[in-house]
């Protein structure tokens, strides 16, 4: 597993949690840390995707 380290404003951190805490109802047993990974890895896979477009 990899290890990331991310500095958020409080209002990216409380997005964030609330967010966590909508789906973490929805799949009963994952972890609100689990899920706010799940979040972060899903934003920087579509931000990269986004810079190869503009690249090429």
């Amino acid at each position: 597993m990899r290890k990331t380290t991310i500095e958020l404003t409080e209002e990216q951190h409380f997005f964030l949690k609330e967010k966590a805490l909508e789906l973490q109802k929805q799949k009963q047993n994952a972890s609100i840390v689990s899920i706010i990974r799940d979040l972060v890895e899903k934003d920087r896979q579509e931000w990269e995707s986004k810079q190869k477009e503009r690249q090429g």
